[in-house]
């Protein structure tokens, strides 16, 4: 864990006009500033860059020095108006695949190479067609190190890089300025040489603009007109100036230089406005908050309102935060304290824009730094273990030894052999108990199924007695129909639908198979076939159950669901073609209920012409299998003479909650057989 005094951050915004520190913490009952500090250093745009600089890098030691932060990393933001910042819906991709889109857009947009530039990104949620909303930030490296510039007399590490609009965004959000989730409120922070503009909608963070218009617009306004200096007109500006009323009397030649200055600010908003209803997702404006130096402008934001036709107000910085004794002087300039407010945020508390666009070298170089801290620590523990294994590890072989011994008379107790068979470095041997256990769990799984087995039979059993009445009803009044022999049988669909004329087609290419199973199909004698698929045929083994298998022999026992029989083949003799062909109009037609909502019919009739064959009528006296074929009935053909027809017909039965079409013209069953 690393300690909080090495995790303690230097939170400084340095600004134009003005260099701020403050250190937020997390209390019990929320947010404070503990302190806070602000130094002003001269301003005036006709200075160069270079003696800018100088007072800039003084005024940060003096703010450090005045705070007493001692140690800690710096954090820190670049201005707005130097980051290219674009907002993209990305399509639905694995997250994984966000960075390399994201570097890929901002390569297409930006004429530098990866190398020469730092760039962060922020997926702010999630579209209706699963992609993701993502605010793009990037920032050429030379801009970040001249602003680093100002701290190098510091010679402290930078703990990340915010961005000016984002860290006071982030303030104003965690001061509920930006109001309920389903408006559109813009911020307006007015400094002392650029505004930022950003705009949120529906509770997320939508838009932001950097405008070239700031508080120095207005005082170079001033003293141009009235003919003074730079530092006169900022001190006439704070003390006596004024936004226009609207009253040319009162406004007096004042209000028109500032307003005539404020109007380049009322276009570029407006302008502003109108892209942002033109873009997805974007809207009307409905209200604004003012914050930054700008803001302390006497009637500001009531000329604003006028000009826009909507609600205008300065922002309440310093709402739902308490102030500590030591950090009273936020009080006087809480306009101001909008972005190093947000900086600070991110060190107490969570934010919503989490923006780092420190440049890569300083982030390898800072991770070589840690890397070479953890690698000494890391070897300083090593020694340190080493010489405290020693004893230890001595005293550990002693305990291991006496662990051995006591597990090896357990091993002796359980199975004497084993313990002789154990060799050092050797794969440990199985004890021919584990052996003789595996064989009865074995056993006992195939008596498991084949009771599985029998109890799937006995579940599956069916009885045909409505079946067979419907079917002994469906013969003619007049008789000529003896039935031979009735058997149940599965019947396909295929089989069922098929050709007229066509026999139904076998289920698996035996002659039996197709019909219901006999026997206890699925259990496996020993050395026996599996009767998973047809029965005993005519002449062979009766049904029963498995044989008795030896101790210790390996059977190989399979259970499947059987085919459940939906069908009856019907063999049988008919007086005359006549009587046959009623006898199969019949099957088509009739039905039963025998049941609440439940009508027993047959769904389809199987029959071929092919199976009628003529046989003499003594073969009545002792009828062998209807068209068995190669019995006494063909051999008696001549003496009897020919009479009777033999026929065999498929029948696929049918089980629904109402009975069948009327135009099928059914006709009911009958009571008897």
């Amino acid at each position: 864990m690393v300690a909080p005094a090495l995790k303690k951050r230097v939170v400084l915004d340095i600004g134009s006009s003005a260099v701020r520190f403050c250190e937020l913490s997390k209390t019990k009952t929320g947010l404070q500033v503990t302190r806070f500090v602000q130094r002003e250093f001269d301003a005036d745009p006709a200075l160069d860059e270079e003696k800018r600089r100088e007072l800039r890098t003084k005024t940060v030691q003096e703010v450090i020095k005045e705070a007493r932060a001692k140690r800690g990393k710096l954090v820190l933001a670049v201005p707005g108006q130097s980051v290219f910042t674009r907002s993209r819906t990305l399509p639905p991709v694995p997250e994984y695949r966000v960075n390399q889109i994201v570097r890929y857009e901002i390569q297409q947009q930006i004429p530098f190479g990866l190398d020469q530039i730092a760039m962060d990104y922020q997926v702010l949620g999630r579209s209706e067609q699963g992609g993701y909303d993502v605010l793009m930030a990037a920032i050429k490296v030379d801009v970040v190190d001249k602003h680093l510039e100002n701290i190098a007399p510091l010679k402290r590490s930078v703990a990340w890089v915010d961005i000016v609009p984002m860290a006071a965004y982030n303030w104003m959000r965690q001061a509920g300025e930006f109001g309920s989730s389903s408006e559109c409120v813009a911020l307006l922070n007015i400094g002392a040489s650029t505004t930022d503009l950003v705009i949120e909608r529906n509770g997320q963070f939508r838009f932001t603009r950097p405008i070239a218009f700031g508080g120095n617009d207005i005082t170079k306004a001033i003293a141009d007109a009235f003919n003074m200096d730079f530092a006169t007109a900022e001190k006439l500006k704070r003390e006596r100036a004024f936004a226009p009323t609207g009253n040319p009397q009162r406004d007096g030649q004042g209000g028109e230089v500032i307003g005539k200055a404020l109007q380049r600010l009322v276009t570029e908003v407006t302008r502003s406005f109108s892209y942002f209803r033109s873009l997805p997702g974007g809207g009307t404006v409905n209200r604004v908050v003012l914050a930054g130096g700008g803001a302390k402008l006497k009637n500001l934001a009531a000329y604003l309102q006028r000009q826009w036709n909507i609600e205008v107000r300065v922002a309440n910085v310093l709402n739902g935060v308490s102030i500590a004794p030591g950090a009273e002087s936020i009080r006087e300039v809480a306009e101001q304290a909008a972005v190093v407010l947000g900086l600070a945020l991110r060190c107490a508390a969570a934010a919503p824009l989490t923006f780092d666009l420190i440049p890569p070298r300083l982030v390898l170089a800072a991770r070589r730094k840690e890397q070479a801290v953890y690698w000494a620590l890391s070897v300083c523990a090593v020694i340190l273990i080493f010489f405290s294994m020693v004893p230890a590890e001595h005293k550990k072989n002693i305990l291991v030894k006496q662990r051995i011994e006591e597990l090896k008379n357990i091993i002796r107790a359980y199975d004497p052999e084993l313990v002789q068979r154990i060799r050092p470095g050797s794969p440990p041997p199985v004890s021919t108990l584990n052996e003789q256990l595996a064989q009865r769990k074995a056993a006992v799984r195939q008596v498991e199924n084949q009771v599985k087995a029998l109890d799937m039979a006995r579940r599956q059993r069916r009885f045909w007695m409505d079946e067979l009445s419907l079917v002994a009803d469906a013969r003619p009044a007049t008789g000529g129909i003896w039935f031979a022999s009735v058997e149940t049988t599965v019947v396909d669909d295929a089989a069922a639908g098929g050709a007229p004329g066509q026999p139904p087609q076998p289920r698996g290419g035996g002659q039996d198979t197709g019909r219901m199973q006999r026997g206890f199909p699925g259990i496996q004698g020993p050395g026996g076939a599996a009767r998973a698929a047809s029965g005993p045929r005519a002449g062979g083994a009766a049904p029963g159950g498995p044989a008795p298998a030896g101790p210790g022999a390996q059977q190989n026992v399979e259970t499947r669901s059987q085919p459940i029989p939906n069908g009856m083949i019907i063999k049988g003799y008919a007086e005359t073609d006549t009587a046959l062909t009623q006898f199969i109009s019949e099957l088509k037609r009739i039905y039963r209920q025998i049941g609440a909502n439940v009508y027993l019919s047959v769904q389809d009739v199987i029959y071929s012409e092919a199976s009628v064959q003529a046989q003499p009528w003594n073969v009545l006296y002792n009828a062998p299998l209807a068209g068995a074929g190669g019995g006494g009935a063909g051999q008696q053909q001549g003496a009897g003479g020919a009479g009777i027809f033999s026929f065999e017909v498929t029948v696929k039965f049918r089980r629904s909650p109402q009975p069948p079409s009327q135009q099928e013209q059914p006709k009911p069953g009958g009571a008897g057989a």
